[in-house]
């Protein structure tokens, strides 16, 4: 059964059971980096808003396993970074355009003063077992930073 979700300029039909069954099959870890934004993101994302965690759910993603995680700049508390879920179903609207835009969401819908999110339909890293049709989900993030080792960023 599909599900569809309506967030800002996108319309979404998304297999929640299909991508939910996908990531349960997959256990931990799914970052594999050393670094410390890595390291870092492990740990604070357990404790993001309680509104990010619930959208989560909703989709049947797991939000400790991103397909990607980057970071860009930081301070002593936190860690402004993002990264991409893949999604099983089909963007119905608002993918991203043509030409060099491809690459990007056609924009960014607020979860959480703290987290945003946007959609394209090309898949970067797709596993090859990941069902199809399936979509990114592109996240952008600020999250404490909660190590116990200075914020090399």
């Amino acid at each position: 059964m599909l599900t569809e979700f309506t967030l800002g300029p996108y319309r979404l039909q998304v297999d929640v059971k299909t991508t939910r069954t996908y990531y349960e099959a997959h256990p931990l870890p799914w970052v594999t980096c050393g670094c410390a934004g890595c390291r870092n993101f492990l740990q604070a994302v357990k404790s993001i808003p309680q509104t990010v965690r619930d959208f989560f759910d909703a989709m049947g993603l797991d939000p400790e396993k991103p397909g990607e995680t980057c970071y860009y700049t930081g301070t002593p508390d936190s860690l402004v970074g993002g990264g991409w879920y893949h999604i099983c179903g089909t963007i119905l609207a608002g993918a991203s355009m043509p030409g060099n835009y491809e690459a990007f969401p056609a924009g960014w819908y607020e979860l959480d003063e703290n987290f945003s999110v946007g959609f394209k339909t090309g898949c970067d890293l797709l596993p090859d077992d990941f069902p199809r049709p399936c979509f990114q989900m592109e996240f952008n993030h600020r999250l404490p930073w909660v190590l116990k080792e200075p914020n090399p960023y």
